[in-house]
């Protein structure tokens, strides 16, 4: 495990994780890395990682075996060095000399492939200190699976950016969970959906004081008139669907949303209407699909 405090942005999706980064740099945060479980183009150039030199190092090994693969033929086919004990060989009438070189081509290919390979491998591993033994360093058993983690270092919380600010940047840029990474603690207990629970509690509280009893009855009405009622025997795992986690789903649920079916069925007017209840980052339900989401899990 990583021995490092870190928080944590938990994207789904690549092409979110990449934008982040780049407007997470161009704020003047510092992105300590990110964890993926397949390569993210362009990902290394927003992190501003440079290019490699191992592309210097395989061309060195290749050289190497070029000219082992001259020097080995030269050696043993040539005449010019039987005072060395060569085993110069007449083959198909090839001349024993220098001129033979065109023959050699074959032979001094294969080797320069051979040792660029090995040698690109073997610098690879040591570069990486990718030795047996190594733990490796997983912030997340998920980085290995489905999803995709972008680490900043506490101390990167307050120059640029406050933890609220980066906590709504999360939100705002399709993130579905925040959580604390404590320094290679597996069992310690991270801070699930504080996105929610920072930005969106509050605007929330907010929003109850601002709206009326009968203009939230009114809405809540109107939605239900679109999608339909369900109870909570019926209550499907909202949190399935991208975008919504555990605070948000117990904010649908209080304005009788359960189900798949239900969030399926939504229109521009009820998603309006339930942004204005919850002050749901607007536009956010239409961009993430969430009704083409509920339909295939639906089907599935």
């Amino acid at each position: 495990m990583l021995d490092k405090q870190l928080i944590l942005g938990v994207y789904d999706d690549g092409d979110k994780l990449l934008s982040s980064v780049s407007k997470l740099r161009k704020k003047g945060v510092e992105v300590f890395d990110c964890y993926t479980p397949y390569p993210v183009h362009h990902l290394d150039t927003e992190l501003g990682i440079k290019r490699s030199n191992l592309t210097v190092g395989a061309f060195l090994c290749g050289m190497m075996g070029f000219f082992s693969g001259l020097l080995l033929q030269f050696y043993m086919m040539t005449n010019h060095l039987n005072t060395f004990k060569s085993w110069p060989m007449m083959i198909g009438g090839k001349p024993q000399d220098y001129t033979m070189i065109p023959s050699m081509v074959p032979v001094t290919f294969e080797l320069t492939i051979l040792f660029t390979a090995f040698g690109i491998g073997i610098l690879f591993f040591a570069k990486s200190r990718m030795i047996h033994g190594k733990i490796a360093e997983i912030v997340d058993p998920r980085q290995t699976d489905d999803l995709m983690f972008l680490a900043i270092e506490p101390s990167e919380v307050g120059d640029s950016i406050s933890r609220a600010d980066l906590n709504s940047f999360f939100n705002e840029s399709g993130a579905i969970e925040v959580r604390d990474y404590d320094g290679g603690n597996s069992t310690s207990t991270a801070t699930v959906a504080l996105v929610e629970k920072a930005a969106l509690e509050t605007v929330v509280e907010e929003a109850t004081e601002t709206i009326s009893d009968e203009a939230r009855t009114e809405k809540i009405d109107m939605i239900k008139s679109v999608i339909g009622e369900a109870t909570v025997e019926n209550k499907d795992d909202l949190k399935k669907i991208s975008g919504v986690g555990p605070v948000y789903e117990e904010k649908l649920n209080s304005l009788g949303i359960y189900t798949f079916e239900q969030v399926s069925k939504l229109t521009p007017e009820s998603i309006q209407a339930i942004e204005e209840l919850t002050k749901y980052f607007p536009g956010r339900i239409e961009r993430e699909d969430w009704m083409s989401q509920a339909k295939k899990l639906m089907e599935g």
